[in-house]
């Protein structure tokens, strides 16, 4: 039997959830890190997916994302999710998925919830208890947002605009409000 479509609205931005399964840290080796941030980017760019935030913990991958059209989010994370688990398997000498079922997907309708949604993405790895710092952990969208680090094709959502004039008052006011979520 056919899995039931999911229903979305292209063009609304969507927070994105995939799980490892249990116990398994899927996301162990930066090298790892690295082919699925290149694979990520590859497949986003392929099938029309924007990414505005990400986080690659070791057992799940969090984004903030907006589709382009009604296949745009089901095709990147299919083929994202493929590719993955070949390249884990061919090095684990394993069979089988390593995801725990399929991804999970909320439409994020307000401009207030899509900031906190990316908020949360970019304090994943502090809330998570691997970093004290969300600037310590490379493996998210943190540093971008915050100036620390070169934009590699994120694209800022409307809201995070309008927190100032220049990207330093942006970037500025994103590490203040972070750093008071954080504590």
């Amino acid at each position: 039997m056919a899995r039931k479509a999911r229903s979305l609205t292209p063009g609304t931005p969507m927070y994105v959830r995939a799980k490892g399964l249990d116990s398994l840290k899927i996301f162990a080796s930066d090298e790892m890190k690295l082919n699925f941030l290149a694979w990520l980017r590859d497949a986003a760019k392929t099938y029309q997916l924007t990414i505005h935030a990400y986080s690659i913990l070791p057992n799940q991958l969090e984004m903030l994302v907006t589709p382009k059209d009604e296949s745009s989010l089901a095709r990147t994370m299919q083929s994202l999710c493929r590719r993955f688990t070949q390249k884990y398997n061919q090095q684990h000498q394993k069979m089988g998925t390593v995801w725990q079922g399929r991804f999970y997907s909320k439409v994020v309708e307000t401009d207030q919830a899509l900031l906190l949604c990316q908020a949360m993405i970019d304090l994943s790895s502090v809330r998570d208890k691997l970093v004290a710092h969300p600037e310590q952990y490379i493996w998210s969208s943190y540093r971008i947002h915050a100036g620390q680090e070169s934009n590699y094709g994120l694209v800022d959502i409307l809201p995070f605009w309008h927190l100032g004039n220049t990207p330093f008052e942006r970037q500025q006011k994103w590490r203040n409000w972070l750093q008071e979520l954080a504590n």
